[in-house]
């Protein structure tokens, strides 16, 4: 959803940048309404698809996997902020493409903090390698 917003906003920088900081900011929100089902026990989880039988995609919020969540939706935002800073004084050219990419690598990093299996856990790894390598 932040990538589509990002490419969506592409030619008006100020509504661009915008659009990545407040993705980012319900980003935390979402992932911190997971906190009170996890500190009360619960396990809640999602089935995304079974592509291949006995092998499915799906996602399971655990303690530890939801502090790296916060974490990583905390300092996306962080990051959101210099990024804006570092790419408006440099003038670096693509920087949509760059905040597409990059909402792309914070939702794979969501993956993988909260992935179910070790399949899930392979293609959101893979996925955050793909989008991180279109950064550099």
């Amino acid at each position: 959803v932040g990538a589509l917003a990002v490419l969506l906003t592409g030619r008006w920088p100020n509504l661009r940048e915008t659009m990545s900081l407040i993705t980012g900011g319900a980003l935390i929100v979402q992932v911190a309404t997971l906190v009170p089902p996890v500190l009360a026990g619960q396990s809640p989880g999602v089935l995304l698809a079974v592509p291949v039988p006995g092998v499915p995609l799906a996602l399971q919020i655990e303690p530890l996997g939801l502090l790296f969540a916060l974490i990583a939706a905390v300092l996306w935002v962080a990051t959101t902020v210099y990024a804006i800073g570092y790419m408006r004084g440099h003038g670096e050219k693509h920087q949509t493409r760059f905040y597409a990419f990059f909402a792309i690598a914070i939702s794979a990093t969501m993956g993988v903090a909260l992935a179910q299996n070790l399949f899930t856990l392979f293609l959101f790894y893979e996925l955050l390698t793909l989008s991180t390598y279109a950064l550099v």
